[in-house]
């Protein structure tokens, strides 16, 4: 009966501290010129790695104070996305609820871009966004809560959603798109980042418990 009562307390008192959404990863953009190698990470949830955002290989870096930019960009060109993401600890699986971001082409950079991730291969967009007319922010926060149990290694993926230029017209070899923070009416800025919970395995729920059952009966 006592084995029974404390465990059911550990899973509750997980329950509790995994009910509330957290920062999983988030990342570095303030400050940067733009055209640096990566951003890297920020905060970092506990039981999570984040990963740098990053340009694919088929990219040019170009200068945009305050975020990762890039020029190059080619709806035919599978190489020519940002990068970001994370790898969840064994043991835990990650809920997502949502990614903040501020994001912006240049004129003849990409007119619609999408977000997508390794869950599928890359193959279906989470969400798109229009960056029409080009040259204007655009501050978005994704509901990605049907996103859920993620395990291992998540990566996720800017990349054109369409062969448009922001202008409407094609897209040109000098044209940028740049990610960054998150910036709201009120004027506050909130870094770059995936909001969610982490939540512990069954399994490690029960291993949590016995190893406080050991330690209370060796105290005694």
């Amino acid at each position: 009966m006592k084995i029974t009562v404390v465990l059911a307390a550990l899973v509750a008192a997980a329950g509790s501290a995994a009910a509330s959404n957290e920062v999983i990863t988030s990342w570095v953009n303030f400050g940067q010129p733009g055209n640096q190698a990566f951003s890297a990470v920020g905060t970092e949830a506990s039981n999570v790695t984040g990963a740098n955002l990053t340009r694919g290989s088929g990219l040019t870096p170009s200068a945009a104070a305050n975020s990762l930019s890039a020029s190059g960009w080619s709806f035919a060109d599978a190489n020519d996305y940002f990068a970001f993401g994370f790898t969840v600890d064994s043991g835990y699986s990650v809920d997502l609820s949502e990614l903040w971001m501020g994001i912006r082409s240049s004129g003849t950079g990409p007119g619609l871009m999408g977000l997508y991730y390794s869950g599928d291969g890359f193959s279906t967009a989470l969400s798109t966004f229009n960056m029409a007319p080009g040259a204007n922010f655009v501050n978005t926060i994704v509901n990605l809560s049907a996103l859920s149990g993620l395990t291992g290694t998540v990566e996720f993926r800017l990349k054109m959603a369409a062969d448009i230029a922001a202008n409407g017209g094609a897209v040109g070899s000098g044209g940028t798109f740049r990610a960054g923070d998150h910036l709201d009416g009120n004027g506050t800025f909130t870094e770059m980042r995936f909001t969610g919970k982490v939540v512990p395995a069954p399994a490690s729920l029960a291993l949590l418990g016995l190893g406080g059952l050991v330690a209370t009966r060796r105290r005694r």
